[in-house]
């Protein structure tokens, strides 16, 4: 029988990623399949709100002070987009794959209902470190899981019939793990990490305009000070250094995936200063904005 790696090895093939690297959707919605066949030095890179699962590989992730590891041992929960930087290890012969699964709001805060219901909540009551980020250990069950899930994504019918109902499967037993709070505080409206996503999915839809800290903080039903607080201790940036962080890595897939010039682009992600962005934009990625193709956009 296959086992999860040469699953994912013949999905790459599948999708036409065995030759090439990259990230395609799979015929399953909200999963997608990615490859990277080399070592990448640590680079920014912005992940959104999701699951990352790797069959292959390894990566070290780092958020200002806060390192983790996540690889064929350990999943990445995101509840909030971040952007992160990161250190890939992979090959041509050992590739780096993996997929990354959306959250489904409406089936986690059914499964979280659940759990209160019956009793099966205790790790929701967990006191959270306060990251919206989290390495979590990948339990027999959840491998299990997975390679029920690759099988069925070689098959678009079965994809569609049975893929809802392992996801689901998927998000009950990430829920009952270690790092399961996330998903749950992720769905509670009062919570503290609920309040900040919220601000941050605006950020995210409006990187471009001017965007005043005491404007986000009455977004999330806070004080400019608890506000403050409370998303650094989510994000561990401050608002407007995420904001700027937003801005560079949007300016960089501009550059890199359509081509658009330096100064433009830096006009189109909010910039009023081409000199401003090109200075910020070396001191983040460690290259001028004239070498953005070099940094590359791994996911």
């Amino acid at each position: 029988m296959k086992n999860t790696v040469s699953l994912a090895t013949s999905l790459c093939e599948q999708y036409g990623l065995d030759k090439q690297i990259g990230r395609v959707d799979t015929c399953l919605p909200g999963v997608r399949l990615f490859r990277i066949n080399r070592y990448h030095k640590v680079t920014p890179q912005m992940y959104q709100q999701g699951v990352v699962v790797i069959f292959q590989g390894n990566k070290i992730g780092h958020l200002n002070d806060y390192r983790f590891e996540y690889d064929t041992e350990h999943c990445l929960i995101v509840a909030t987009p971040y952007p992160i930087a990161c250190e890939t290890f992979a090959s041509e012969d050992s590739p780096l794959i993996g997929i990354d699964i959306e959250f489904d709001l409406t089936v986690i805060q059914q499964l979280v209902d659940l759990l209160e219901q019956y009793g099966g909540a205790s790790i929701l009551k967990a006191e959270p470190n306060g990251r919206g980020v989290a390495a979590s250990l990948i339990t027999p069950d959840i491998t299990s899981c997975m390679y029920r899930l690759l099988q069925a994504l070689h098959n678009p019918l079965d994809a569609m019939v049975l893929g809802p109902q392992i996801l689901r499967e998927f998000f009950y037993l990430l829920l009952q793990g270690e790092q399961g709070y996330l998903l749950a505080q992720y769905c509670k409206q009062d919570s503290a990490l609920s309040r900040v996503s919220k601000v941050i999915n605006h950020v995210q839809a409006h990187y471009q305009q001017k965007l005043a800290i005491e404007e986000l903080a009455d977004m999330a039903g806070m004080s400019v000070s608890a506000f403050h607080r409370a998303f650094k201790l989510v994000v561990t940036d401050p608002p407007l250094q995420y904001v700027k962080k937003i801005r560079l890595n949007k300016a960089r897939t501009m550059m890199v995936q359509d081509g658009t010039p330096a100064n433009v682009a830096a006009i189109n992600v909010g910039y009023e200063s081409a000199t401003q962005f090109s200075r910020e934009f070396k001191r983040y990625f460690g290259l001028p904005p004239s070498k953005a193709a070099d940094i590359g956009l791994v996911q």
